[in-house]
């Protein structure tokens, strides 16, 4: 099977960039808000070759069996310009149980609007910041939640959230709060941040506390995620740091541009953040109320020279300027970020320019990819025999 070239599909939604994008991919803008190129082979975005046809299709033309013998894997490019949903994503026994419930609705054609399941695989994301961003990533543990909560809320604490022991109990007594309750609360917690006199911004670029919560209220007014920044974890990455976020972690991003590389599937469960639907008690029975912050990745060199970040499902290389012999058995997908590339053997490849992505199949034999500036490539689990 030979290496192809791919195209991505380009998702446009209200929090995304009206020029990262097109920009990275060299297309003209048209002032929308784009938001996220996909690189894979979920229905909902599928890549496709130069000649028009379905990644999927070719490569069950040329294996001889359905697609779902490969791991299903998606590459991403983010570009976020404005807060999106704060979700959660579910893990295997979820997608599957969530999506087989839903079946009925999506027969019936009735609320669809209302469904949270696209597929039923599950969902967990590997981020690579481009650009400075920050991110809502889990839970403080429960000390500071209540410091917080009852430093900023001197009247509501005792009325509202004193008497819950848990920080679940906190999230479901503020995300499901009547809307007069909600409105008396966050006017109190506004009043209370302009009193702290706390600053909207760290280093001249990375939102605070104070500058999510403040955003969030000018996008989406009344809603319980104003409150969210002083009860999750708030997370500042430099270009070139990596997280993993696994499914059950409720989180957001609050502003910049990366690489993902996640699961194929769209399995979204929004509590907030979004005019779209919100199913909160079925966010509510997916989050892991256990689960902070655990770290940023370090990337490792592997044994083809690669710098990776690795994850329980897959995995992130960053190959820069150089030469890389490799030879593996999973396929991949590689995307070309600054300049050019070429990817193959000496006797049968491609050159990737800048903006460009290719799938490159199992196999035996060994290729190489020669760099002139950055290519991000999304590995897929090692095979076995």
């Amino acid at each position: 099977m030979q290496i192809v070239k791919i195209k991505g599909s380009i998702k446009s939604y209200s929090w995304g960039s009206r020029d990262i994008l097109p920009a990275m991919f060299h297309y003209e803008p048209d002032g929308s808000a784009q938001a996220e190129a996909w690189f894979g082979m979920h229905h909902a975005g599928p890549s496709r070759l130069e000649d028009g046809r379905l990644l999927k299709d070719y490569l069950e033309e040329e294996l001889g069996q359905p697609v779902s013998s490969i791991q299903p894997l998606m590459l991403k490019v983010l570009a976020v310009n404005t807060p999106l949903s704060l979700h959660v994503h579910p893990d295997a026994v979820q997608a599957r149980a969530g999506w087989a419930y839903e079946e009925a609705f999506r027969r019936n054609g009735t609320g669809l609007d209302k469904l949270n399941y696209r597929d039923d695989n599950a969902k967990s994301e590997l981020y690579y910041s481009m650009t400075p961003s920050t991110l809502l990533c889990g839970f403080r543990d429960s000390d500071a939640v209540k410091y917080h909560l009852s430093r900023l809320l001197p009247a509501s604490y005792d009325r509202y959230f004193a008497h819950s022991q848990t920080v679940r109990g906190i999230v479901k007594t503020l995300f499901t709060m009547e809307d007069e309750s909600l409105k008396m609360v966050i006017d109190e917690f506004l009043s209370s941040l302009e009193k702290a006199d706390e600053e909207l911004r760290r280093s001249g670029i990375y939102y605070t506390e104070r500058g999510i919560s403040e955003k969030v209220f000018s996008l989406f007014g009344y809603d319980a995620s104003v409150i969210a920044p002083y009860i999750m974890n708030v997370v500042h990455m430099r270009t070139g740091e990596v997280v993993f976020i696994p499914s059950g972690v409720l989180h957001t991003y609050i502003h910049g541009s990366g690489i993902e590389v996640e699961n194929s599937s769209d399995n979204e469960i929004r509590i907030g953040m979004s005019e779209k639907h919100r199913d909160i008690i079925g966010a509510l029975n997916l989050i892991n109320f256990d689960a902070g912050f655990h770290g940023k990745i370090e990337l490792e060199t592997d044994p083809f020279l690669r710098r990776v970040a690795k994850a329980p499902f897959y995995s992130l290389a960053v190959l820069r300027s150089g030469s890389y012999d490799i030879r593996e058995k999973a396929p991949s997908i590689a995307l070309c970020t600054e300049g050019q590339a070429r990817v193959g053997t000496l006797e049968d490849h491609i050159i990737l320019k800048e903006g460009e992505c290719c799938f490159i199949p199992s196999g035996d034999e060994e290729y190489h990819v020669r760099v002139s500036g950055c290519v991000f490539q999304a590995l897929f689990p090692e095979e076995t025999d």
